[in-house]
């Protein structure tokens, strides 16, 4: 382990602290809509804790199987000396993840296995007085999100490495929002829907620009993800049609509520992460958008839940 990183450092990449975010923020879109119908907050905060350690380990459980299937491995390494070095300036220190904590020897084997014990038991221990709240239904729907999020990297199934990763990072953020809010109120909501929708595909978009990165491994070790079946270039384009049916969304929202207009806040980004893409020139293209696309994902998803806040207070105003 290395002596020259701190421990704040490492826990934050052990746990992948940033990238956990999302996932709170994911579930705090669907607290916040739900808050907006009916006066829960015990059990809402309940739910966002309950969040907040399955996304610790979802993260921590994926970094785990990465490391042992090596998909992680030489992910910031290359034969090309001055490309490793860009590539590691752009991205060092200032997104969510610089390698995997397994890798680069933060943690051993065994210590992952002990700490994914015990944030499996914590987690089932708040999952009680919520299941206790809401019924079976919760029971079914966060074991599907539990499955989806977890056999992500884990064997036998590993739908990352099997070409269903971005389905699966779909499905999970799309739970994460719509689930939160359905357990407090339990009815279907279009505009719920719509939020869920757009949270879900932001953070797809999110991964399949942090999938360009890995591209080269991920040929090496046989992973299948839209990169490598379609290609850089034509995974850019998908990026772009992503951000574009993300903001026809987020125009649905604002006709039904025009707090949302409050969502095109994060056009800056969205331009930024398109001007990056569409710039060939630049060696880095496909890899400067990372950090401006998880800036762009956590201001939309804050951006929602302070929509949301603003219909309150207008509300009782």
């Amino acid at each position: 382990m290395s002596e020259s990183v701190g421990i704040w450092e490492r826990l934050k990449n052990i746990f992948r602290i940033t990238y956990t975010l999302t996932f709170v923020l994911a579930s705090l879109t669907g607290l916040a809509f739900a808050l907006t119908l009916k006066d829960e907050y015990l059990i809402a905060a309940l739910v966002a804790m309950e969040v907040f350690v399955l996304a610790l380990f979802v993260n921590f459980s994926n970094d785990y199987f990465d490391h042992v299937s090596g998909a992680d491995k030489t992910r910031f390494t290359s034969d090309d000396k001055d490309w490793e070095k860009g590539m590691r300036e752009i991205l060092g220190g200032r997104i969510y993840w610089s390698g995997n904590a397994f890798d680069l020897g933060y943690i051993t084997r065994n210590q992952g296995k002990v700490v994914m014990a015990a944030l499996a038991v914590v987690a089932l221990l708040l999952s009680v007085p919520i299941v206790l709240y809401a019924g079976l239904i919760v029971v079914i729907l966060g074991l599907v999100a539990f499955f989806v999020s977890f056999f992500y990297t884990a064997p036998p199934l590993n739908l990352g490495g099997r070409g269903f990763g971005e389905l699966d990072v779909f499905v999970s953020f799309f739970m994460m929002s719509f689930f939160s809010y359905f357990v407090i109120i339990q009815e279907f909501n279009i505009q719920m829907m719509l939020i869920a929708t757009i949270v879900g595909l932001s953070v797809t978009m999110m991964r399949i620009v942090d999938e360009m990165s890995g591209y080269e491994n991920h040929l090496k070790t046989g992973e299948k993800d839209i990169c490598v079946r379609f290609g850089l270039e034509k995974a850019a384009k998908i990026v772009t049609a992503f951000l574009i049916v993300i903001y026809i969304l987020s125009l649905l929202l604002s006709v039904l509520d025009i707090t949302f207009l409050l969502l095109f806040l994060s056009l800056p980004f969205a331009f930024k992460i398109a001007g990056y893409l569409n710039n060939k020139n630049d060696r880095f293209w496909f890899v400067r958008p990372i950090p401006e696309v998880f800036k762009f994902v956590f201001i939309h998803q804050f951006m929602v839940i302070f929509s949301l806040i603003a219909q309150t207070v207008l509300t009782s105003a």
